[in-house]
């Protein structure tokens, strides 16, 4: 725990800054959602962040690794070859162990294929219909149960209030957008209504593009190939919301939203003597259905949500590749889950014991069905098709997982500013999976294929100390829980073919992945100027990894075990100075250390030492900003290993407003073509590997045209 002692010289340092004077605008307004009630950003602790949607608008996001970019301590991995970006990483935890949540119901879990690479259900969201993107770094077991091991992204989505701002009327927008990275195009329309007894929104997104560029040059076709592989991809996302007032405290909103993404790529990486061609095909489709009442003033509760929802995620993927004599192979593998749940959320305000208190309690319950058939065809010359061998089949069973979780929380405020947040939540989680023939082809044993159940308390303690007229200090005990998922916990497969060999093998014994954490945070905040520094220290047990295990039967064998302890500590910092009209400066940083203490190896997901510098310039016409952006070398210590290159990035945006209704962006990144890697991108990948495919797009360009109504 040396790292605390660095607390005592932030507290010093903070201190002795200057309170700065009037000579700027005041900070925008910002909510955060993702702690289950809003609340301002300015008094939450300093491990939330809220990316805005003027946020997303100026600097030209086009999907979440573009968002993490300028958060450090958070990534998104991606495969360039295929399969994009996998999903969010935060201080060094990753995939399903990061819950997802969109106006507040839960995303669906992604597979993964193979490790880092999360093949399904992470990247579903269309970025054009949010209003803002709430991030929540270390565990938040206590208000969301399993999965928010490592935190929280909330999505929220666009209402109407967006679009017309007054008590009744009409408004909207129309949108164009551009980037020459994958050379994408598209366009965003809305409309939306208000009155006294309702609202309704309509929102339609268009993507088009094709394969992300990067800065390999070796164009053959083969595994040595470093450019990218040919790709054209298409999404579309409707958004629909209409809400009824009841009256001034009654309100039902009903929320209809479909997301689909298709991609055809050439897979030239993937050619070889044996296989002359190699093509695939993907498809994502989520569909989600919400109702949602909302009362205010109902008897003693101050607010009183009820929601019921449906989700529904159905991902395709296929490829076919040529073989010997005009032969060839068809992959059909497709990932399904489908989701119904309901969550209750209530608040209530009281004073006693000489201070204020606002009360959050409610449930939680859902039930998911989840599939991963997989098919293999032998397709001669003539087109005559065969099952292979082995298939159809299953690497895990269909799963039924029930959730059931119960919380409470309190925001107790005394009189003389101190807040005192204690909070708890009982989780149940049970697992049951549905053996048929196609997992009895991978598994002929199956009284190796467990159901799972378990439940644990997962309590959290947050104190708010505010210090002289603008420092707040901040320090929380927290803790998660999350039980092994679906795939993990009964996968099986086994691939005799030649050159390969391997098998991965059930685990009957596995146990639930928990943490335990401390944060040290302050911030300061003055009409021109705030900070905000935290320290961490996270240590999780029985953390579930695939490990690899003696030969068996002549195959290589790994299986998902429990590793026993890790830990991650690090410290963050963020700084925003608006030093005179109109002009602004922001500095953020991260540092983690994770370790393995089983065998005493650094955490391979952890991020090195990651720095964004911006300066911006706004006024009622036109404006801009630059972002530096730096990264440390990254260190490894498995041989052979790659170890991202250290790097420094300059990025440039501007707006221009040539009518009152219309915003013109304009951006150009990466500004003096540096050639780097993004450390979440090559953590898996070998000094042997063709490295230079992992590389991230040169200068590039990416504009915009929005015109509001």
């Amino acid at each position: 725990m040396a790292l605390f002692r660095a607390t005592p010289l932030v507290l010093s340092l903070a201190a002795a800054w200057p309170a700065f004077a009037d000579t700027a605008s005041t900070m925008e307004t910002v909510q955060v959602t993702a702690h289950r009630s809003e609340k301002p950003l300015a008094e939450t602790a300093p491990n939330a962040t809220v990316v805005s949607r003027h946020k997303l608008d100026d600097r030209l996001i086009r999907d979440i690794a573009d968002v993490a970019k300028y958060e450090p301590g958070v990534d998104v991995a991606t495969d360039p070859s295929r399969r994009g970006n996998a999903g969010w990483t935060i201080r060094g935890i990753d995939g399903n162990r990061i819950l997802m949540l969109i106006d507040g119901v839960r995303l669906p879990e992604g597979y993964s294929g193979r490790p880092g690479i999360y093949e399904s259900g992470r990247d579903a969201v269309e970025l054009e219909t949010l209003r803002a993107i709430d991030i929540v770094k270390g565990p938040t077991s206590s208000l969301y149960g399993s999965d928010a091991i490592g935190g929280v992204i909330g999505y929220r989505t666009l209402t109407a209030d967006d679009f017309v701002p007054e008590e009744k009327g009409v408004g909207g927008s129309i949108k164009t957008f551009g980037a020459s990275a994958d050379h994408s195009w598209g366009a965003a329309g809305a409309v939306a209504a208000k009155s006294e007894r309702g609202d309704l929104l309509l929102h339609y997104t268009r993507r088009n593009g094709h394969e992300t560029q990067n800065q390999g040059q070796n164009a053959i076709q083969g595994p040595g190939r470093t450019e990218p592989n040919p790709k054209d991809w298409h999404s579309d996302n409707f958004l629909a919301k209409f809400g009824a007032n009841a009256s001034a405290s009654n309100r039902l909103e009903f929320t209809l939203e479909q997301y689909q993404r298709s991609a055809d790529a050439d897979l030239l990486n993937q050619i070889t003597a044996r296989a002359p061609y190699s093509q695939a095909q993907d498809h994502t489709k989520r569909t989600r259905g919400t109702v949602a009442w909302k009362a205010k003033q109902l008897g003693l509760l101050d607010e009183l949500t009820l929601k019921v929802y449906g989700q529904r995620l159905e991902n395709s993927d296929t490829d076919i590749s040529g073989v010997a004599n005009g032969n060839r192979t068809f992959n059909d593998y497709s990932f399904e889950q489908k989701t119904v749940g309901l969550s209750l959320d209530a608040v209530q305000s009281f004073q006693t014991l000489n201070a204020q208190h606002q009360l959050l309690w409610g449930v939680d319950l859902s039930s998911s069905d989840t599939s991963r058939p997989r098919s293999k065809y032998a397709i001669t010359a003539n087109n005559a098709s065969s099952l292979m061998p082995g298939y159809p089949s299953k690497l895990f069973p269909d799963s039924k997982s029930d959730r059931l979780g119960l919380f409470v929380s309190d925001d107790i405020k005394f009189a003389n500013g101190i807040v005192v947040s204690p909070s708890l939540r009982w989780d149940r989680y049970k697992m049951r999976p549905e053996m048929d023939a196609a997992y009895l082809l991978n598994n002929p044993n199956p009284q190796a294929m467990p159901s799972f159940s378990d439940q644990a308390f997962s309590p959290k303690l947050g104190i708010s100390l505010p210090l002289a007229d603008n420092y707040t200090a901040f320090a929380q005990l927290s803790s998660g829980f999350r039980a092994p998922p679906f795939d993990q916990a009964n996968m099986v497969f086994v691939n005799r073919g030649m050159g390969y060999g391997y098998q991965v093998i059930a685990n009957p014994n596995l146990k639930s992945e928990t943490s335990r954490g401390i944060e040290l945070g302050l911030k300061g905040k003055w009409n021109s100027f705030d900070f905000a520094a935290t320290t961490f220290y996270n240590r999780y047990r029985d953390f579930i990894s695939l490990v690899t295990l003696p030969p068996a039967n002549g195959l290589m064998t790994s299986q998902y075990q429990n590793i026993g302890r890790t830990d991650i500590k690090g410290v963050e910092g963020r700084i925003n100075w608006r030093f005179a009209p109109g002009w602004s400066t922001n500095a953020s940083l991260a540092y983690a250390h994770g370790r393995n203490l089983q065998d005493n190896t650094h955490l391979r997901e952890v991020a090195p030492l990651t720095a964004v510098w911006g300066a911006r310039y706004d006024s009622d016409r036109f404006g801009g900003e630059a972002l530096l952006r730096a990264a440390a070398a990254k260190k490894t210590d498995q041989p052979g290993q790659f170890g991202a290159p250290g790097y420094g990035t300059l990025d440039l945006t501007a707006y221009w407003k040539p009518a009152k209704q219309t915003v013109i962006r304009a951006g150009v990144f990466n500004l003096f073509d540096k050639k780097y890697w993004k450390d979440a991108d090559v953590r898996n990948v070998s000094g042997s590997d063709p490295i230079d495919l992992y590389t991230q797009p040169g200068r590039n360009f990416s504009a915009s045209v929005e015109y509001q109504f």
